[in-house]
């Protein structure tokens, strides 16, 4: 069957080779090299306060980063709660927050809401991550698949794990999702389900986050579900994917993902409702997540700080 390249995937195949790039209906902005930091010693912007929310899948990154540069820069205040890419993306779009967190490209009914409201989306990658599908493991202690076998298993024509592979026990499949909404989701559907033509089964069990679907599939057998990288643990089975029959499976590992290998490797996102002004507490916080310092929180958190370039880009 041929399949057409996911709007994510061609993202990626860009490369972050331009300063800011206009993708697609908003401004993706990534930097060629960690920003020089000037500022310190500038108070103006010591006593301000923003509001970050968004994608599950972001929020340990961006919830950490917070506690270290308020810390780091006593009087400044910078909130930080969950909810999903999608509530990231509306929040950012109707003014409620001053930074939105998604793990995905925005959707173009976000895009058509923000021209509506004249707002232009920028987006800033702040770490890469991966849509990790996991199993519990009675249902095996490895297992090679498909997307295509993925997503006959999500949308729910197969029910058994032994209609899956020769050799599986011959159980229902307990299926676990995240929320609509959810980036996680919608990148996972973007690459097993949409191409396919299939829907996600109406008996699938859903969570409203990635730690919630990690507890599920730790505690359920015959269990699948996917999170991020991150929140992968060592008491579920993480399957190796290939994008059709014929290509190499491949786990997802720092390697795989940093080049790109791993079949749903992604950016995780910043998302502000204009170029955030020069100075201000919103600019100095996302310069803060691509320095060093903040790229150093990043992997402490379990993901992949961003890829380094040549000098001059």
């Amino acid at each position: 069957m041929h399949r057409s390249i996911p709007a994510s995937r061609a993202i990626m195949a860009m490369g972050l080779l331009f300063i800011v790039g206009f993708a697609g209906g908003y401004y993706l902005n990534p930097l060629l090299s960690p920003p020089t930091v000037i500022w310190e010693n500038d108070s103006r912007w010591r006593t301000d306060s923003i509001s970050i929310s968004g994608s599950t899948t972001a929020l340990p990154i961006v919830n950490a980063c917070a506690i270290a540069f308020m810390n780091k820069y006593s009087g400044t205040s910078i909130t930080v709660s969950g909810g999903g890419s999608g509530r990231g993306y509306s929040e950012v779009i109707d003014g409620v927050v001053d930074i939105g967190m998604a793990s995905r490209p925005p959707k173009q009914k976000e895009i058509d809401d923000a021209k509506k409201k004249g707002v232009a989306l920028w987006l800033y990658p702040i770490a890469l991550d991966a849509v990790c599908v996991v199993v519990h493991p009675s249902v095996n202690q490895t297992l090679k698949l498909t997307l295509q076998e993925v997503g006959k298993i999500f949308a729910g024509i197969y029910t058994r794990w032994s209609e899956v592979k020769p050799g599986l026990p011959d159980e229902p499949i307990y299926v676990v999702v995240r929320e609509p909404g959810s980036g996680t989701r919608g990148t996972f559907e973007e690459y097993a389900i949409e191409p396919y033509g299939y829907t996600v089964t109406d008996s699938a069990h859903v969570r409203p986050s990635n730690p919630a679907v990690r507890t599920t599939i730790e505690s359920t057998p015959y269990s699948i579900g996917y999170v991020g990288f991150g929140f992968v643990t060592p008491n579920m089975v993480v399957v190796a994917l290939a994008e059709e029959e014929g290509k190499p499976y491949i786990y997802p590992t720092v390697e795989s993902i940093a080049s790109f290998k791993y079949p749903i490797s992604r950016y995780l996102y910043l998302v502000t409702s204009t170029r955030p002004e020069s100075g201000s507490l919103t600019d100095r916080f996302i310069d803060f997540i691509l320095s060093p310092e903040g790229q150093e929180i990043v992997e402490e958190q379990g993901f992949l700080k961003l890829p380094k370039y040549p000098p001059g880009g």
